[in-house]
């Protein structure tokens, strides 16, 4: 039995699966940390609506650069390298952000941090193709992906915790808030730079699951195809015929509008709830941890109903469009945000936006990883870059709205037009051989 052969039928694959889903969990806490504590960096550093969006754009740009930089990487180097080198990058960017004094420096960071944990994904989805058989890609992409839904979930709570732990009379600040309702002038009045040791905390996690990845997973599982193919076995094909492939366009668009909805939500939803809704910043964090959970769950469903229709006898390529589909449609509850009221209907709309958002992603990473085998990590690459080279573009827009609207709420229900138009031409457009 070869190594690939070995990892396909061991119990053990699904532990690599959540090992994955924990670096995911670690890289989305160290991201969702800024905009956790968005108001008090903004009050911090006087930043104005579009100041903030940069920092956004900076974290994408970077994660453009470390999405193809790290794509190419892990086709030549083994993922066993290069995945623990990428979670010390964004470990040390994480800490360094806890240090930061002044706005060029929390930018320099929030550019490191985008750079590293770009990497996540080419060396997640790498790993899984690796030790995973086609039917079961969709679900343990679902296990991987679904770590971005419970890091955020895990992020707001603890995040409290740490302001607590920082500042003592953090709990008593936030009774005075239930009390009066206020929401700027509380938070305001907190220490100035009780903001930063969050950041310290978080992003010392990585160094944990360093130590798991190289004790717990074989060395062997990890191959690189080049370098284990047979000596009569033909060269893999170029990439530039990834390229002239009409499916990776059709790709390019999907990755493009489901990051542009995930992401717009993640960057602008709690400063709309504490700036424009007035909540609290501990109901703000309490509606944030449901809306992450929800989305974990929406990951989890749609990747295991891909599982499901296939043992149905539902071919794996119209599964998954049919999963797609069911996002796609869940994210147009974004229309109805602006005419939500506070309070349980408004709680109802986001966790819609919230399943159907992450739900999408672990469809998108599936389809993507039939285009290719040994171009995988560029294919994954390239197409991550293209997503945060767009919202790069698209967060400093989205600043300039708000800033002239004097409002979140035409954003927030923009956005979730974005998979449902994808997923029309991925209906249309995905190659009839690949659907039935």
């Amino acid at each position: 039995m070869t190594a690939p052969e070995s990892s396909l039928r061991s119990p053990w694959r699904w532990w690599v699966c959540l090992l994955l889903m924990l670096a995911t969990i670690i890289n989305y806490m160290d991201r969702l940390a800024l905009n956790q504590l968005a108001l008090r960096i903004k009050i911090y550093f006087d930043l104005s609506h579009q100041q903030y969006s940069f920092l956004e754009s900076a974290f994408s740009l970077a994660f453009a650069l470390g999405a193809v930089m790290t794509g190419i990487l892990v086709d030549r180097i083994s993922v066993r390298w290069v995945y623990p080198i990428m979670v010390l990058g964004w470990s040390l960017a994480g800490v360094l952000t806890g240090f930061a004094v002044h706005f060029w420096m929390l930018l320099a960071c929030r550019f490191a941090l985008g750079l590293f944990e770009a990497g996540n994904w080419p060396c997640g989805i790498r790993t899984t193709r690796a030790v995973l058989p086609p039917e079961e890609r969709s679900l343990g992409n679902s296990i991987f992906q679904s770590g971005t839904a419970l890091g955020a979930v895990i992020t707001p709570l603890t995040v409290l915790a740490l302001l607590r732990s920082a500042d003592p009379q953090e709990g008593f600040r936030h009774a005075v808030i239930a009390v009066t309702g206020g929401t700027y002038a509380a938070v305001s009045q907190a220490p100035a730079d009780a903001w930063k040791y969050p950041f310290r905390v978080i992003g010392s996690l990585g160094v944990v699951w360093i130590v798991l990845w190289f004790v717990t997973v074989p060395r062997r599982w990890l191959h690189t195809p080049q370098r284990t193919q047979l000596p009569t076995a033909p060269p893999p094909p170029p990439f530039r015929l990834i390229l002239a492939d009409r499916r990776f366009w059709v790709l390019l668009v999907l990755v493009v509008a489901i990051n542009v909805a995930w992401h717009g939500y993640r960057a602008w939803l709690p400063l709309y709830l504490q700036e424009q809704r007035n909540y609290s910043e501990v109901g703000m964090s309490q509606l944030t941890t449901a809306y992450y959970l929800v989305a974990d769950i929406g990951a989890w469903t749609l990747g295991g109903l891909t599982l499901v229709l296939c043992r149905w006898g539902m071919p794996v390529s119209q599964a998954r469009i049919v999963a797609l589909g069911l996002a796609s449609i869940a994210t147009l509850a974004t229309l109805l945000i602006p005419w939500l009221p506070e309070g349980t209907p408004l709680l109802v709309g986001l966790l819609l936006v919230a399943f159907g958002a992450m739900g999408a992603f672990p469809t998108y990473f599936a389809l993507s990883q039939d285009l290719s085998l040994q171009h995988q990590g560029k294919v994954s690459g390239f197409l991550g870059a293209s997503a945060h080279v767009s919202l790069a573009l698209i967060y400093p827009l989205e600043g300039w709205i708000i800033a002239w609207t004097d409002s979140y709420e035409s954003v927030l229900a923009v956005i979730g037009l974005a998979p449902a138009l994808a997923w029309l031409i991925v209906w249309w457009y995905w190659p009839r051989e690949q659907r039935s």
